[in-house]
């Protein structure tokens, strides 16, 4: 299954917009230093919650360290009838060089 890869600037539109449902897909620690304003982190310990409470029709970036492991990430909650998932290219790394001014820390 292919996944559509967005850059950090068309995922900052997105969410903007505020059209969109965005995951992180980074482990705990990182998540707690800084992340996306109003990401969701998404593990193994929440994964079910999220399936069974999150929107599926609704835009999901996913986002990791630099955009490799959020390409299987995407490709695993499109599976499961997510209708329009995204890859954010560059992951969170790449947003922080853009952005930094939209991490919310703790």
């Amino acid at each position: 299954m292919k996944i559509e890869r967005i850059s950090c600037q068309v995922a900052a539109e997105k969410i903007s917009e505020k059209i969109c449902q965005v995951v992180d897909i980074r482990d705990p620690q990182s998540f707690a230093q800084g992340h996306i304003p109003g990401s969701q982190h998404l593990s193994d310990r929440n994964l079910d919650q999220f399936l069974h409470s999150a929107d599926p029709d609704a835009p999901t970036l996913v986002v990791c360290y630099h955009g490799n492991s959020s390409q299987n990430a995407a490709a695993f909650l499109a599976e499961r009838d997510f209708t329009e998932v995204y890859s954010v290219d560059g992951g969170f790394s790449h947003w922080g060089q853009l952005f930094p001014e939209r991490i919310e820390r703790g």
